[in-house]
């Protein structure tokens, strides 16, 4: 993920693959949560639990993000009914 730095030079600036991948996870993590947050479904709330999973397998999970994850997650999923139900 390039980036332009505001100097005279004009070179490059990379990011460091960790925080790329710590970056991708807070982003991916965010997105699942909020959109458990809204429907509260059962296929929301495995969604988020296996983002979860993998971030903190990968190590890109803080301890913060992880709070905020259980604590929504203490919350039990809705059943929601098809049509006409």
């Amino acid at each position: 993920m390039p980036m332009t730095q505001s100097s005279s030079t004009q070179q490059p600036i990379t990011l460091h693959p960790t925080l790329v991948r710590r970056y991708r996870a807070t982003a991916l993590l965010g997105e699942a949560l909020i959109r458990y947050q809204v429907s509260n479904t059962l296929g929301d709330r495995i969604h988020l639990l296996a983002l979860a999973s993998m971030a903190n397998v990968l190590g890109a999970l803080k301890q913060e993000d992880a709070d905020i994850i259980n604590t929504t997650l203490a919350k039990p999923a809705q059943q929601h009914m098809g049509k006409g139900e």
